[in-house]
């Protein structure tokens, strides 16, 4: 099929599949027959430190935006949450050290070191009193209520 195609686009695809296919080796080394599985965790860094930061998802509710960031392996001594006017932040690190012993049974321990910041600007000023964040499972939920005047109530208007 690739004669079928100007040698520009074909060459372009090309590139595109090496590229897919050196994301995909390091997203799942195992499946490279040559690697072995104890390469796994020597090769990679969790996927949203090397991403720049945990994924985000935001919803927003009458009452509050809830935002949520994958932080897998992390406990709540490992990341902060701040709040600077309209941009929430979450900072974090993660500390893996990897050593191989000998002695009582333990083959390999493998860990790493690795840092992130990840900043999303919210839609209205928030009231950082108010703020709540909680850690269960690998998800950050961070809870941020709406100001009083952001909050939509239904107001029936008298017609004259």
């Amino acid at each position: 099929m690739s004669n079928l195609l100007p040698e520009r686009w074909s060459e372009a695809l090309e590139r595109v599949n090496d590229k897919i296919g050196h994301f995909l080796t390091k997203v799942a080394p195992w499946k490279k027959q040559e690697q072995s599985p104890e390469r796994i965790t020597t090769d990679t860094l969790p996927a949203f430190m090397k991403l720049g930061g945990p994924l985000l998802d935001m919803h927003e509710t009458p009452e509050e935006l809830i935002v949520r960031a994958e932080v897998p392996g992390l406990n709540k001594d490992d990341f902060s949450v701040e709040l600077v006017g309209r941009r929430l932040t979450i900072h974090g690190e993660k500390k893996i050290v990897r050593e191989q012993k000998g002695g009582d049974g333990c083959l390999i321990s493998e860990r790493r070191y690795g840092s992130f910041s990840r900043s999303i600007s919210l839609p209205y000023d928030i009231d950082e009193k108010t703020i709540k964040a909680d850690l269960k499972q690998g998800v950050l939920t961070v809870r941020l209520p709406k100001p009083e005047k952001e909050q939509h109530t239904r107001y029936r208007v008298p017609v004259s």
